[in-house]
């Protein structure tokens, strides 16, 4: 690593691994010039909504997880280490160690109240005050790792941190009442903030391994969860860069081009998000998200919105970022190329990782899939939604198809873009319930993996356990809609339905 990579954090919490071997056909520096035209192919026609893929709130859910798990400063232009010599300035544990930063004892800025029993400040959006917004000091928005500000990268993404910082109050002030929560036999002792935070942790990562992952894994490898061997707690565990540079990319292709957030919003732009996720200074009411058109079963003005489909096109913002949005890991990082499937493609190839091809014959080789799993180079060289089948062919590389590439063209074939293909779907599943079992401190590790989930009490409705994101949005209160959503609400409900 060089000065420059020094300087950005010191303090590395782990490294990175790979699953599978090195490329045996590497692609070198003079073939990048191919997958930049493979990368500025990979854009939408038209955009397609799938009616049947995840929610959008779970995009952004996964793009939340992602930053909690890994952080490599590496710039774009290197130098790459091998794995095991990358630095990881996240825990490779879903601890939330973006959120906590420091713990009151390091991350002081970010608390407030009584020792031992801090609560996050959050602050309120403008006109009319709602708590919905990070708190801003000094021109500087307050947030776990000032070095690693990507949970601004968007205002979906910087409105789901704050859903979590509202979490753990809410667990403080719960907490405080052992007749509020029910069912606290396993958290075991310590501070009120201490018991706050592992009881959130243990809510997250359950959520994760039951709301998020059943949702974006192909049937097959999730259903074959009950089969696999899990890792022991407290093994050795790192992030494979097969993961990070590659299967976990896959919400990329998820994110649409623009998103309606309430009755007063009913269209943003990507780019208007992305702009206002990083402003330091409070968000607007305009612009608060109305939670129930990003997930099923939360009050909404309007219809819900899903993703994109899970295919090799990418919205049209996600082809030109800012230089702000670039910076957001990583304040010395080039500017250029500002296409994120280009930057996604170049990573990839001088990181070393190893073709789809290569992956899927290995996972083959193990008995994880089926001949008939894995892509054909004429599969690899269709153009279905976009002309980036073309672009393969014409680069020469159908026969040692980039992994990024050929892990959202098998969710697009062999999954019909609803899902995860098997060969991603494998990699991702090994990876985060990996990073689940092997955290000595997880609820699999402490209370088992089945654990009976408290109850809570919610501010409106009866007393119940909290086991999905909108459970947690409607237990701090934030399924609350603007004054004038609610009439819009109401009208939206008695039209007829077809």
């Amino acid at each position: 690593m060089t000065c420059a990579h020094a300087q950005i954090n010191s303090q590395p919490k782990g490294y990175y691994s790979r699953l599978f071997g090195k490329p045996t056909e590497p692609i070198t520096r003079t073939d990048e010039p191919k997958l930049v035209e493979l990368g500025r192919s990979m854009r939408y026609q038209v955009e397609r909504e799938g009616t049947l893929t995840p929610r959008v709130g779970y995009t952004y859910f996964g793009q939340f997880l992602g930053h909690d798990l890994t952080h490599d400063t590496t710039p774009l232009e290197g130098p790459y280490s091998e794995p095991e010599s990358t630095p990881n300035y996240r825990t490779s544990s879903f601890d939330l160690d973006h959120i906590y930063g420091g713990r009151p004892q390091e991350s002081p800025h970010l608390y407030e109240g009584e020792e031992g029993a801090e609560k996050f400040k959050i602050g309120a959006t403008t006109p009319t005050g709602y708590l919905r917004d990070l708190p801003i000091e000094h021109g500087m928005v307050l947030i776990g790792d000032q070095q690693d500000k990507r949970n601004l990268d968007n205002l979906i993404l910087r409105q789901l941190h704050v859903v979590f910082l509202k979490f753990h109050n809410e667990a403080i002030k719960q907490l405080s009442s052992e007749s509020t929560i029910s069912g606290l036999e396993e958290l075991g002792p310590g501070t009120l903030f201490e018991r706050a935070q592992r009881i959130v942790r243990w809510h997250y990562q359950w959520i994760i391994r039951h709301d998020f992952l059943p949702r974006v894994l192909y049937a097959d490898v999730w259903n074959y969860q009950e089969q696999r061997i899990p890792r022991a707690s407290g093994s050795d565990f790192s992030i494979p860069i097969e993961f990070s540079l590659a299967a976990f990319r896959f919400g990329h292709s998820m994110v649409r081009n623009a998103y309606g957030l309430n009755c007063r919003k009913k269209r943003v732009t990507l780019d208007e998000l992305m702009a206002l996720g990083q402003k330091t200074s409070p968000i607007p009411d305009d612009y608060l998200i109305e939670w129930g058109k990003f997930l099923d079963g939360l009050p909404r003005s309007g219809p819900v919105a899903s993703s994109s489909f899970l295919d090799t096109s990418l919205g049209f913002p996600l082809h030109g970022l800012s230089h702000s949005t670039i910076r957001l890991a990583n304040t010395i990082e080039p500017p250029n190329p500002s296409s994120l499937p280009v930057r996604t493609l170049v990573r990839g190839a001088r990181a070393g990782l190893p073709s789809g091809q290569e992956v899927a014959g290995a996972l083959l080789d193990r008995g994880k899939i089926k001949s008939e799993d894995c892509l054909t180079e004429s599969q690899l060289m269709q153009d279905t939604s976009d002309h980036s089948g073309s672009a393969l062919r014409k680069a020469g590389l159908a026969r040692k198809a980039p992994l990024f590439y050929y892990l959202l063209k098998e969710a697009e074939l062999k999954a019909e873009g609803l899902t995860l293909g098997p060969v991603a779907s494998h990699i991702v599943s090994e990876v985060v319930q990996g990073a689940l079992e092997a955290d000595p401190e997880s609820y699999l590790s402490v209370a088992g993996p089945k654990w009976e989930l408290p109850r809570w009490s919610f501010p409106n409705g009866p007393a119940g356990p909290v086991n999905s994101l909108i459970g947690i949005i409607r237990l701090v209160g934030d399924d609350k809609l603007l004054p004038e959503c609610e009439a819009h609400r109401r009208r939206f409900l008695s039209q007829p339905r077809p």
